[in-house]
């Protein structure tokens, strides 16, 4: 990244789940520590109490009292009181697992020192993403952070890309957006105006969407050098 602040890009925003917090390694041992509280989980080893699990969630998208619902029918053993209680101890307790992936601390560094904004848009109830966020100590690095359930509005509706930027007083058109899922970040950003980064970690592109993803990564340490080619690029180097 050059020295001087860039002159196209003034922010990255960043989905939080898949992106900057490692969810399915955060999940994992979480389910560790629950199946070996809970004797009814038990009777499945820990690694199909897992893939159960993370098949049910779908990375998220499912709401957690129907994962915990299904996961307790599929081990024949359904029974709605203990799913509430599985649930409780999900909303209660996930948190101190969370995880970030291996390079966020310094690649959130990295941008903050070159003055670039730093946002986090994210899907999901606002209870649960904030004390994510909270875990992870992203409250201390980014300038704003807005969650659908408290904004009213959900990616990819692009009056939430356009109320984050305004959040950060920045143009649209100078802001990246980083993020997993193709449509609700990438699609939905790249509506907007904004350059898009694909961090797919398991993704699979659908077949009915166009790839508009103006860079695709597999690390989040590829941001800076993303970053400072569209610097160059922008200011006529090579």
């Amino acid at each position: 990244m050059p020295s001087k602040t860039n002159g196209n890009v003034r922010a990255v925003l960043f989905d939080l789940d898949e992106t900057l917090f490692n969810r399915t390694e955060s999940l994992r041992l979480f389910l560790k520590g629950q199946g070996a509280k809970y004797p009814t989980l038990q009777s499945v080893s820990l690694s199909d109490l897992t893939d159960h699990f993370l098949l049910l969630d779908q990375r998220g998208r499912v709401k957690k009292d129907t994962v915990y619902r299904k996961l307790l029918e599929i081990l024949g053993r359904p029974d709605d009181r203990l799913a509430a209680t599985l649930l409780h101890d999900y909303e209660t307790n996930f948190w101190r697992f969370a995880l970030p992936f291996p390079e966020m601390e310094g690649v959130l560094s990295a941008l903050k020192q070159q003055s670039v904004k730093i946002a986090i848009v994210t899907n999901g109830q606002t209870h649960i993403q904030l004390r994510s966020i909270l875990a992870l100590n992203l409250d201390r690095v980014a300038d704003a952070y807005l969650i659908s359930e408290q904004e009213q509005v959900r990616k990819p509706d692009p009056v939430l890309f356009h109320r984050a930027a305004t959040r950060l007083n920045v143009d649209i058109e100078r802001s990246v957006f980083v993020g997993d899922s193709p449509e609700a970040d990438i699609v939905g950003a790249h509506q907007t105006g904004m350059k898009t980064i694909w961090f797919p970690n398991g993704t699979v592109w659908p077949g009915n969407l166009p790839k508009v993803a103006d860079a695709e990564i597999s690390s989040l340490s590829e941001i800076p050098e993303l970053i400072s080619k569209w610097y160059r690029e922008g200011n006529g180097a090579e």
